[in-house]
């Protein structure tokens, strides 16, 4: 029988059966580990490939690395982030970095006003608070960057949000956002209960009509006073017209 074991999830791996004849023949039979190629699979193999994009956390543009060959196929050659390092990708190499470069240039102008723009902003998290104060929920960097992405018109992904745990509880916290390389900016999240801003808006309407209303009461108030002067005569004696203080002769 033969003793090589069935990978997880897989058939049966086919593999040279030689073993099984010598066992046959008396001869000590041959373990698989003597026999199968397992380290040098395709699965476990690696590429060296040469970066034509800036990729985060695996190389810049212009790089040359070894990458598995599972990255590679499956992610870095199909959308365009890296070539197999033939001579002639090598040659390149020079070209490839200058265009980067000034692809980095761009980038931290562009992201670089963008963080100008949220740089101390604060940004609204209405959430169902439960009678103990804690959230149904969380909220977390997808919350933040959709928020975030509305504010500036700018599609911001979670994964620049640099929040370090789900939050859980209400009030404000700050945030630091990594729109690209060094640009950097730091927000204040602030988490409250629905319909806060609502309320804050409703309670706002009366603090503005309140000195139109005092107004037009303070006139209101100037008419009356001066109603009963309109209705004076001037041709009217006074009560003590005529009377001199001088007795008339009989």
């Amino acid at each position: 029988m033969c003793e090589h074991p069935p990978r997880a999830g897989t058939a049966r791996r086919n593999c040279d059966t030689s073993h099984l004849r010598n066992e046959r023949a008396g001869e000590e039979p041959v373990r698989w580990y003597d026999v199968c190629s397992y380290p040098n699979s395709a699965r476990n193999s690696e590429m060296k490939v040469i970066f034509l994009e800036d990729v985060a956390g695996a190389a810049d543009a212009g790089e040359v690395k070894d990458v598995k060959n599972g990255f590679a196929r499956n992610y870095l050659l199909p959308r365009g982030l890296a070539a197999p390092a033939t001579p002639g990708q090598l040659q390149r190499i020079r070209a490839i970095e200058a265009a980067a470069k000034q692809k980095r240039l761009q980038y931290s102008e562009e992201w670089g006003e963008v963080a100008a723009l949220i740089r101390g902003m604060e940004v609204p998290v209405e959430v169902r608070v439960g009678p103990n104060g804690r959230l149904f929920g969380s909220v977390t960097g997808r919350h933040i960057a959709d928020r975030l992405s509305a504010a500036t018109g700018r599609t911001i992904d979670h994964r620049q949000v640099l929040l370090g745990a789900a939050i859980h509880e209400p009030g404000d916290y700050p945030v630091n956002i990594r729109l690209y390389r060094e640009v950097t900016a730091e927000i204040t999240v602030s988490v409250v209960p629905e319909g806060y801003e609502a309320a804050q808006a409703a309670d706002a309407e009366p603090e503005d009509d309140a000195p139109a209303s005092e107004e037009s009461a303070y006139e209101e108030y100037e008419e009356e006073v001066q109603s009963p002067d309109d209705d004076y005569d001037e041709d009217e004696d006074e009560p003590g017209d005529g009377i001199t203080g001088e007795e008339e002769e009989p």
